[in-house]
């Protein structure tokens, strides 16, 4: 066991008044934590040495035990640990029937010891385990709490050992996220290598499409009964070509081109864009900028799209109208600093079985309403580009919070 963990033991089994009063308890707590061959109380009566309560020694090992107690060498050795009061320990390796290396003698009253063989030695923390252990009385052990330095210490371990698990449960789940957003940057990768080939393979034939239909409709008289169904051909042929240049965009690998912008200059402008939207849709929006924002290094262009897909996304999650709210911030994380873009509404949310999948590419809900699942999964690599994070927050029926994580990088 770890040393600190035999201090914590020891020290919660202090406070919780849990020290019995008899001997053979004590040896087996102490025992367990710093794990010797065998422990056993001797004390002396009649100028002879007696054997007491032991663990770990069987009947059949015990006749060894009091023969060593008998020997005249051991006899003085242990008579010094009494008088002297403080732990003495004697080899013994090479005397039959022991099974230890070394025994350790630890005074527990005038004429009591804590005898304990061990296979090589004792280290500091053990010695004290066994040292608080003895320092117990066998009869009322309220009478002699453990010494105050004793107690300071063991606290001190335990705080320490509660600062070392905290950390720890950070690195595990900062390691955690690293592993996730490894996982999906490679599904990003795979789908989108699939979907360029995709892509190219559509865009000819859509744009044939495109431009015969168009030629047809300027050779048509206006009051062809044809012209409808030819119209409506042009129109989902122009979807479908959208839809493959959106693939494009989301496969390709394009030369971003980064410059210091101001956040709060990208928003408004992307704003300006969907206030028309907002009012047709009946969802009213709060705009909560931060003041004195730094600027952040970025590709404006691909903001601006994060930013887009965002709002789009809270709008068609609120299809009977709604508040959606928009907030900038400048704050600190994993000792950085960062610049978030926030954005919340009071939508439909997202189930708890979908929320791990709404970054994948053409993963969406609204199907039938036109939906191609490439708005998030493109805002996800933008933003991982940027050596930035994403996180979602949401529950059934009432709302979802998409927080974006820029890394800031202060301007000289």
């Amino acid at each position: 066991m770890e040393p600190n963990c035999a201090y914590v033991s020891m020290w919660v089994l202090y406070n919780q008044g849990m020290v019995q009063s008899y001997k053979l308890s004590r040896l087996k707590d102490a025992s367990q934590l710093t794990e010797v061959c065998w422990a056993a109380f001797a004390f002396r009566e009649a100028d002879e040495w007696q054997l007491g309560d032991t663990y770990r020694i069987p009947k059949a090992k015990q006749t060894v035990l009091r023969r060593f107690l008998n020997d005249s060498q051991a006899a003085v050795w242990m008579g010094g640990a009494l008088s002297g009061g403080r732990p003495r320990s004697m080899l013994v390796s090479g005397k039959d029937g022991l099974d230890c290396y070394r025994v350790y003698a630890f005074p527990a009253s005038p004429m009591h010891l804590i005898l304990v063989g061990v296979k090589s030695s004792l280290d500091v923390t053990g010695q004290r385990i066994w040292k608080l252990a003895a320092s117990v009385e066998n009869d009322s052990p309220a009478v002699l709490p453990p010494a105050t330095e004793e107690l300071g210490l063991l606290q001190q371990t335990v705080l320490e050992l509660q600062q070392t698990q905290q950390e720890l449960q950070a690195r595990i789940n900062a390691q955690r996220e690293a592993e996730a957003r490894l996982i999906q940057a490679a599904k990003l990768a795979a789908v989108g290598e699939m979907a360029a080939g995709v892509a190219h393979e559509l865009n000819n034939p859509l744009t044939t499409v495109v431009g015969f239909t168009e030629l047809a409709l300027e050779d048509l008289p206006i009051d062809s009964p044809v012209r409808a169904d030819l119209d409506l051909v042009l129109k989902e042929a122009r979807r479908a070509r959208s839809v493959v240049r959106r693939l494009l965009d989301f496969s390709r690998q394009a030369e971003t081109v980064r410059v210091k912008a101001d956040l709060n200059e990208i928003v408004d402008d992307v704003l300006m864009l969907t206030k028309h939207l907002m009012h047709t849709s009946n969802v009213q929006s709060e705009i909560r900028l931060g003041e004195s924002l730094s600027w952040v290094l970025v590709d404006r262009n691909q903001i601006k799209q994060v930013v887009i897909n965002l709002v789009n996304n809270a709008l068609y999650a609120m299809p009977e109208g709604g508040r959606i709210v928009v907030e900038t911030a400048e704050q600190q994380r994993y000792s950085r600093n960062w610049i978030t873009l926030t954005v919340r509404d009071t939508g439909v949310g997202i189930p708890p079985e979908n929320l791990e999948r709404i970054f994948e590419p053409f993963f969406t809900t609204r199907g039938d309403r036109g939906g191609t699942g490439l708005g998030l999964s493109v805002t996800y690599g933008i933003v991982t580009d940027h050596q930035g994070m994403i996180e979602v927050e949401s529950k059934t029926n009432s709302g979802s919070t998409f927080i974006v994580w820029l890394p800031l990088d202060k301007v000289p």
